[in-house]
Parts: structure tokens; sequence; C-alpha cells
């Protein structure tokens, strides 16, 4: 198992260097401020999930149709302003990401194929997948894969399903970024995070 994930590692760069170029023409002008690694819970499944400002703005617009009467007028107000938003770090809800039949697709096909073969086994490694996602994408980071981009964008990997999510995602944004970058996004999901258990 320790040489599938060294061969996933290895391939998860090779494809995340691919599939941000694509993405990032179909972006155009529009200003990125994160990007991310999504799996799920069984860790059998990766795509590369980026979003910009201006995406973000028009998500939102839609959220806040939906909202009225439903929530505070005071915290809608603050989305319309830009102060707050529904959607900033919930890669699902982002405006780009790489497409079916991507390098990312292939490597999804070959987890779910190993996690098939023997799922007891592969769940004992989840932690392993993890790590070896972080450390994949750290590595693209640090090759200046993304050197187009602002020193403020905010990198993480993240989990569309399970209760690890926001463990993962900040274990991954503290390894993958700068302190002041990490702590940003830190005080944004913990504030958010106590907003939906209140």
């Amino acid at each position: 198992m320790k040489v599938f994930f060294e061969q996933i590692g290895n391939k998860i760069e090779k494809a995340v260097k691919e599939e941000i170029q694509k993405i990032l023409k179909n972006i155009g002008e529009e200003k990125v401020y994160a990007v991310a690694l999504v799996t799920d819970c069984d860790c059998i499944t990766l795509y590369l999930a980026v979003n910009t400002y201006e995406y973000m703005k028009k998500r939102d617009e839609k959220y806040i149709e939906m909202m009225q009467g439903k929530m505070p007028q005071e915290k809608i107000e603050r989305v319309k302003e830009g102060v707050e938003s529904f959607t900033k770090w919930i890669p699902d809800e982002w405006g780009y990401s790489d497409e079916k039949g991507s390098e990312l697709a292939k490597i999804s096909e070959l987890l779910f194929q190993k996690e098939a073969s023997d799922s007891e086994e592969y769940a004992k490694y989840k932690e392993t997948f993890i790590k070896t996602v972080v450390s994949a994408f750290k590595r693209v980071i640090e090759q200046k894969c993304f050197d187009k981009l602002s020193e403020e964008v905010t990198y993480f990997v993240s989990v569309s399903d399970g209760d690890e999510i926001y463990k993962i995602e900040n274990y991954s944004a503290k390894v993958l970024n700068t302190e002041k970058v990490y702590k940003n996004f830190l005080e944004y999901k913990y504030k958010k995070r106590e907003e939906a258990i209140e």
C-alpha cells in the first residue's frame, strides 16, 4: 500500500500541474482567491476546485434571494456588502474545476479500484491518503506552478462529506500557506462553524 500511495502522490502532482493551466485559461481575468483539492470521506474521489471573487459574488447573489426571510436581515446585508459570503470556502459552490476525463478523474478511478479490491484494508490508510494529497499539493505550490496568482490565494484540501472536514481543511491550510493566509482562513472557518452550531 505504501508503494501505491507514493505512486498516487506523483500522479497527483503531475495532474494538478496540468489541470491548473486549463482551469486558469477558463478563468481569464477573474481574480482567484482559493484553490482546493477535494476528496470524499472514503478517499476515493479527487478533483481540483478553484474560485474567484467574481464567481463568489454571483453565487452569493443567488443565495441572497433564497435566504430572504429565512435568515437575519443583518447577515444578508453583510453578504450584500461583500463583508461575508455564503459560499467562499465551500468548494462544491465554486465556479471552476477539472473536467470529466481529466488526469485527476483517472486518479479517482485508480483509488476506487484499490478501495474496491479490499475496502477494510484501504480504510486503514485514509490518513496516509490525506498526507499524500497535501504533500503532492505542497510540491506543486513550491514549484511555482501558481506563480501567476496572488500571494494571498489560500490553498487547502477539503472533504465533501463526513465528520473530519474542519480537521483536514485546517491541517492542510496550515501546511500549504503562509502563516498570515492560514490565520485568516482559520479565523473565518471557525467563525462559520460557530454560527452553524448556534
